[in-house]
């Protein structure tokens, strides 16, 4: 009896995809053991010159450029899908993309899912000619629907909500499926957690203090520092959890404004506990990737968002507005007068976390990996 494989691409463009692709990956191997699995990065199989600007280029846009960015990300949407500049940007990915397609041929999947659209694209083309036989599945990992994201050949998609299906049949996708999944988290975010306060008690915080979390993402991209600081005036009988990443500067003035603050902040760099700072946590103030917000929404915590990314993060902020599970800061002023209202009016910020647990699809990657075997979600074998 032959042993069923799925590949799972992503793509390290941002920290999301790669979460996602994870997050997928994990669940296959919990509820499928016996199926081969591999989790690979697109990028890895196409040229140097290709992938340091592929990554370098989306980063450097975001962090010092996000007006270019989302003039970029607008203007694509706008496009047609035949149009002449995105069929020169496929062309452009698929060239640099032969090694991957050799790849795919060596490891014969049964199945291929994809977080991010650049392997969507390569190997939907393949499959629309016929010359891939496994089936290509993209699961997209915000609250909105960018058209690169929409790629002729795939199968099916994966999406966060009813209103993104809408959205993508209108658009248009021919014969593909859609389920509306949610967007795939990693298996500790589904877990269940007690209360707040014993979750604050277990990780040696005061348990009787509201707790506000603040991450500033995977690459320490927001200046946290200035806002805790400004937190911690306004809030003095709050704490406060300050997540910098993998921004060393970051992490070392976090620690020393931790100093001043009688240990009411607690300072972290790159954690592996995400999940239990957000169980413990009341509110939290981030960007807001789609991975960040699907995992606070797993968790009951409500958000409140500076600064977003343009175009895709500008877009998940929204559908937190519009469903009661965020809030949106400009500046920081806006932040430190928003946090604190929520805090001194319990009953809303009470609400808000019904609302984010209202919201919250914390199974979808075990939904998404019954899916590709062909199963209902909660019939593994």
């Amino acid at each position: 009896m032959s042993v069923e494989r799925i590949l799972v691409l992503s793509v390290k463009a941002g920290a999301g995809h790669l979460r996602a692709a994870q997050a997928v990956t994990e669940a296959l191997h919990e509820q499928y053991p016996r199926v081969e699995v591999i989790n690979a990065d697109t990028l890895e199989y196409t040229n140097a010159a290709f992938r340091k600007g592929y990554t370098g280029g989306y980063e450097v846009l975001v962090r010092n450029l996000p007006s270019v960015w989302e003039r970029i990300y607008k203007s694509l949407e706008a496009k047609p899908a035949d149009s002449n500049t995105k069929k020169l940007a496929a062309l452009w990915d698929r060239l640099n993309a032969k090694d991957l397609l050799a790849f795919v041929e060596g490891f014969n999947p049964d199945r291929i899912a994809c977080t991010h659209f650049l392997p969507a694209e390569a190997l939907g083309a393949q499959r629309q000619k016929g010359k891939l036989r496994a089936p290509v599945y993209t699961t997209l990992t915000d609250y909105d629907i960018h058209s690169m994201w929409i790629q002729d050949g795939v199968d099916g998609y994966f999406v966060a909500s009813d209103e993104m299906a809408c959205a993508l049949r209108e658009k248009g996708i021919g014969s593909a499926s859609v389920d509306v999944t949610g967007i795939p988290i990693l298996p500790d975010f589904a877990r269940d957690y007690p209360s707040r306060p014993t979750m604050r008690h277990r990780l040696g915080f005061d348990p009787e203090r509201l707790t506000v979390l603040v991450s500033a993402g995977g690459f320490g991209m927001m200046q946290a520092d200035e806002v805790v600081r400004m937190l911690a005036e306004r809030l003095p009988e709050a704490q406060f959890l300050a997540v910098a990443g993998r921004n060393a500067d970051l992490e070392k003035r976090l620690g020393t404004l931790a100093e001043s603050c009688e240990g009411r902040l607690h300072a972290f760099g790159f954690v592996e506990n995400m999940n239990e700072l957000m169980a413990a946590s009341d509110l939290a103030v981030s960007k807001s990737g789609g991975l960040t917000t699907s995992e606070c929404l797993a968790l009951g915590l409500p958000m409140v968002v500076f600064k977003p990314i343009p175009g895709q993060e500008e877009r998940n902020a929204v559908y937190l507005l519009e469903h009661g599970a965020g809030l949106w800061a400009h500046t920081a002023a806006q932040l430190v007068y928003k946090v604190a209202s929520v805090f001194n009016d319990p009953e809303r910020l009470a609400q808000m976390q019904q609302a984010a647990r209202h919201l919250a699809r914390p199974r979808a990657a075990y939904v998404i990996a019954a899916r590709l075997m062909g199963h209902e979600p909660g019939s593994a074998v």
